[in-house]
């Protein structure tokens, strides 16, 4: 969920532009042999909040988490997706295995934007060249835990364990991607959003998982948030959601749901996107999903299941084939709302700690 736990508030293939370059260490399309080093700090997508302690034992399949006790075995395998497509270094992958836009300087003393918005000097990492598809698992580290289920379960570590299946399916579907936090770290909204307009991808995606205001549907009540100026943002959106909720009917369950179901933008009072990391990169088609409620302890009881996972990812993954390779419109789209309110500092600089870069 992109803001507050309490709340839902503050996602042969064409055309496939990019790919991208991974050199040095042998990194694979998601920095994924660095899972044993991944260190982290703390965030969430929009732009906070404490978290009861967690009790969940579910097994994940991305990196190590620094607080939960959750326990992550596996992950993707690593394979390097490599071009000799020209173009200039747009990030790196660190050797701790952070995932940074490229400012400037050269190999050897690299420019580079931190997680926490600063700036650093770097010698080396591995090279991305640009992205088919941007993953961006909301919140992380911990001061943004995201929404917490009753039993346990943080949405922080479940974005990221459903971002590292997702790569996975785009892998087998050969679409490359890259995560913008490939660990449990802080990262802030504006420096998620640098990582998109330097590696300008196809699709940029923010994952999360939904808590708050709801009642009992008999239907899932996924929420997919789109650009409110982008058409094509809306079209992938509405894929989005179809192939979400065609994935869950098939349990059978008491879905919770908000007033958001469905499709739609979301503005502030100025009139643009509420949620940053839709509002920030411009000309970047991004969507925001929240797929089920973590606060329903039904469905949190289907997340803790590795197999419902990937069915989400899976979801997901074909959503993105779709919306490259076809025209289909979408469906499951509402009314644009506005929200007024205070959304509180999440996904802001504000306290933020870089994790280690070298």
């Amino acid at each position: 969920m992109e803001s507050s736990r309490s709340t839902s508030i503050d996602a042969s293939v064409e055309p496939l532009r990019h790919t991208h370059e991974v050199t040095g260490r042998g990194l694979g399309t998601v920095a994924l042999a660095l899972s044993a080093a991944l260190l982290g700090a703390a965030c969430s997508v929009l732009d906070t909040s404490p978290a009861p302690e967690a009790t969940a034992t579910t097994t994940f399949a991305a990196a190590p988490p620094t607080t939960t006790p959750v326990t992550i075995v596996g992950s993707p395998s690593a394979t390097t997706t490599s071009t000799t497509e020209p173009g200039p270094p747009r990030a790196l992958i660190t050797p701790t295995g952070v995932v940074v836009p490229i400012r400037g300087g050269a190999p050897g003393a690299w420019v580079v934007g931190t997680p926490c918005h600063g700036e650093a000097t770097i010698e080396d990492g591995g090279i991305l060249r640009g992205a088919s598809v941007l993953i961006d698992p909301g919140h992380g580290g911990d001061d943004e835990p995201g929404a917490v289920g009753r039993g346990g379960l943080q949405e922080a570590d479940l974005n990221l364990d459903v971002a590292w299946r997702l790569a996975a399916a785009l892998e087998r579907r050969g679409i490359d991607s890259v995560l913008t936090r490939p660990s449990d770290y802080r990262i802030a909204i504006i420096a998620r959003a640098e990582i998109a307009t330097a590696l300008q991808p196809d699709v940029f995606i923010s994952i999360h998982h939904n808590a708050g205001e709801s009642a009992v549907l008999d239907v899932p009540g996924v929420e997919v948030f789109h650009q409110s100026t982008s058409p094509e943002s809306q079209r992938l959106g509405g894929i989005v959601f179809e192939e979400l909720v065609d994935a869950f009917e098939r349990y059978d369950i008491e879905w919770y749901g908000g007033p958001l179901r469905g499709v739609s933008a979301r503005l502030n009072g100025d009139d643009e996107d509420l949620y940053g990391v839709l509002r920030r990169p411009t000309g970047i088609v991004t969507v925001l999903s929240e797929a089920m409620y973590l606060s329903n302890p039904l469905e949190e009881q289907l997340l803790q299941d590795p197999a419902v996972r990937d069915v989400e990812a899976e979801a997901l993954a074909t959503a993105i084939e779709r919306y490259l390779a076809t025209d289909d419109p979408g469906s499951g789209f509402i009314e644009t709302t506005v929200f007024r309110g205070d959304l509180g500092s999440g996904g802001s600089t504000i306290g933020c700690v870089d994790p280690p870069l070298a």
